[in-house]
């Protein structure tokens, strides 16, 4: 098995520590975090973005993509 070091540094020491965009927790971010400015209880609430409904035009929020348009009845298994 091999094992490396992490060789990734930020330009300034001060970049480490910073707080969740939606709670304000405290959080100690690493170089090329991806988490977006979230802890992790609110990364799991992002999910995955609104989408327009084919038919109508309706924002279809992302975890209910699967399930259709709330306002014309557009359904994905339909098509």
């Amino acid at each position: 098995m091999l094992s490396f070091a992490d060789q990734r540094s930020f330009s300034s020491a001060e970049d480490r520590f910073q707080h969740c965009a939606f709670c304000g927790r405290d959080l100690v971010i690493l170089p090329n975090d991806r988490r977006g400015g979230a802890c992790f209880d609110c990364l799991s609430l992002l999910g995955p973005d609104a989408v327009p409904c084919p038919e109508c035009g309706y924002e279809i929020p992302g975890q209910r993509r699967a399930v259709g348009c709330g306002r014309c009845g557009w359904s994905p298994t339909r098509e």
